[in-house]
């Protein structure tokens, strides 16, 4: 009886073994099919940042806007101002500074061009909307 038993806690104890190895290799190819998908993948960004990369140089970008038909060019220093995450402008800005020095009367008029009111900056804004489709 002692033998038997013995045998029989054997027996379990290879076929234990053998499903858990069955399962250790099952996952280990899984593994590999999914290590060859990212290396794929990662090729794969790599290509299309290049590629992004090559469309942002300025003779491409002027190709570009030859192509649709925009006449669009570098801002210039003084046209640029940089927005915190608030959505307010950064503190020591050059063209605020001039700006708010002209005008002096705040942030908002700050980022308004010269010459232009906050009405014909809205009614432009909602009319390129509408051409656009958004409402």
């Amino acid at each position: 009886m002692g033998v038997a038993s013995l045998i029989v806690s054997g027996f379990i104890m290879l076929m234990i073994f053998f499903s858990v190895n069955s399962r250790c290799s099952s996952i280990s190819r899984e593994i590999g099919k999914k290590e060859k998908e990212l290396q794929k993948l990662e090729a794969e960004l790599t290509r299309e940042k290049t590629r992004w990369d090559e469309m942002k140089v300025p003779e491409r970008l002027s190709v570009a806007l030859t192509k649709f038909g925009l006449a669009m060019s570098a801002p210039r220093e003084d046209q640029i101002v940089r927005m915190t995450g608030a959505g307010v402008p950064a503190p020591g800005q050059l063209a605020l500074r001039r700006m708010k020095g002209a005008s002096g009367s705040g942030p908002v008029a700050a980022v308004l061009p010269r010459g232009r009111s906050t009405r014909s900056m809205t009614s432009s804004a909602s009319w390129r909307r509408r051409r656009n489709g958004v409402r």
